[in-house]
């Protein structure tokens, strides 16, 4: 009898099935499971904790808190936190799921996924309770185009030349090209400075959506 073919075993169904190989001294596992982190499941993702240094981080955080701070005082059980004791706190949240093991713990990575990672300017627009403008939406382009046009905007922000002078433009023509822009720009990670701001978030935010004045 040859021991190192696979053994066949009656399931509670009465199917034959195969599961393990029996040696001469052991049984080893027919596939061994490896473990695999939380971090490690995030391979090939930004983490807020390692895109950013210094002040410039501390800031991202305080944004990330803010922009959906009821939940994340939910998720941290601590209701009496402010933009930056929460910012505070929900970093070290992050750092401390790193090294849970993924499976077993699906919640807290879709959270860690949600709370932890650098997200796109537009998603930073619907936490805010700003919509994008659809590309159909004739009305909606117009409106906010004359809206940047009134406010002497800068053009070229957007790609459009002139800087803050609007005479002898091309309106059809302007709005083809921002709406290229909004396309492009929308999805690009949204950072922040030192300073706590982001001039590409307030960009798209004036220019492509309809609810900025």
């Amino acid at each position: 009898m040859d021991l190192t073919k696979p053994l066949l075993f009656l399931g509670t169904g009465g199917a034959m099935t195969t599961g393990t190989y029996l040696t001469k001294d052991y049984w080893m596992p027919s596939k061994e499971e490896t473990s695999k982190s939380i971090r490690d499941s995030l391979e090939g993702k930004k983490l807020i904790s390692t895109t950013l240094t210094g002040t410039a981080l501390t800031k991202q955080w305080e944004e990330e808190f803010e922009s959906d701070s009821d939940a994340i005082k939910s998720l941290l059980n601590k209701s009496d936190l402010t933009k930056q004791t929460g910012g505070e706190a929900l970093s070290k949240w992050c750092d401390d799921q790193m090294s849970l093991d993924a499976k077993g713990n699906e919640g807290v990575l879709a959270k860690v996924e949600k709370y932890c990672l650098v997200r796109s300017v537009s998603s930073q627009l619907s936490r805010k309770g700003k919509n994008l403008l659809g590309k159909d939406n004739s009305n909606g382009w117009t409106t906010t185009y004359n809206k940047r046009k009134n406010a002497n905007s800068n053009r070229d922000v957007v790609g459009l030349t002139g800087g803050t002078t609007w005479t002898s433009v091309n309106e059809g023509d302007d709005i083809s090209r921002v709406k290229t822009w909004c396309s492009e720009n929308s999805e690009k990670d949204f950072l922040v400075s030192e300073q706590g701001n982001s001039s590409l978030y307030t960009n798209v935010l004036e220019w492509c959506t309809a609810s900025e004045g």
